[in-house]
């Protein structure tokens, strides 16, 4: 009996020693998941036709769900909004016009984490423009447009504790009223530092 007992004391710290010593080879989570909340402000260059080489104060707000992955890596669905700018340009009879871009967007993006408090990210998605400005011609006129386009960008940040990070973001937004040059040309250069809180 007494050895009985001693055989199933044995096996039971050996079965309790077998997740400890997984534990201990398996590798660090630091991908996120859940819930998650941001906003950004910056910077939004124009580069093409009237509004060439302009710029204007930017910003936005996103929000969505991350999955893990695996240990470093993890992909997330997000919505947002985002205003990029009022730019004023003269057409060729020196009057002013204003143009101005926003809209929401939908997308994804995929974060690794470097180590626990450094990531890289990348993200892209459909960005509904609604926008108005000068077309790109030789007369210009004065358009207005809504139009689905996309966005596509690359991040790097720092996670501050579980639940906040900050980062620094380049995003591309196409901003045309229609296909080929000779639209309204909002294309945006967007640079923005970004803060996020984790649920």
């Amino acid at each position: 009996m007494k050895k009985t007992l001693f055989a199933v004391a044995l096996a039971a710290v050996g079965f309790a020693a077998v997740p400890a010593a997984f534990a201990q080879s398996a590798p660090t989570q630091t991908a996120q998941q859940g819930w998650y909340v941001g906003a950004e402000a910056g910077y939004g260059q124009i580069n093409k036709g009237p509004y060439d080489s302009h710029g204007d104060a930017i910003g936005g707000i996103k929000g969505g769900y991350r999955f893990a992955i695996n240990p470093e890596t993890s992909i997330g669905v997000e919505a947002g909004y985002q205003y990029l700018g009022r730019i004023d340009a003269r057409d060729g009879a020196g009057s002013s016009f204003r143009s101005k871009l926003y809209g929401p967007t939908l997308g994804a993006n995929l974060r690794y984490n470097f180590t626990p408090n450094w990531y890289g990210e990348v993200r892209a998605g459909g960005f509904y423009a609604q926008g108005q400005g000068l077309t790109n011609t030789a007369s210009p006129s004065y358009e207005r447009f809504e139009r689905t386009r996309y966005y596509a960008g690359v991040g790097v940040g720092y996670n501050i504790d579980q639940h906040w990070s900050v980062g620094v973001n380049y995003n591309y937004y196409d901003g045309t009223s229609r296909g080929g040059d000779r639209g309204v040309q909002l294309q945006t250069n967007a640079y923005t530092v970004a803060a996020e809180y984790r649920f």
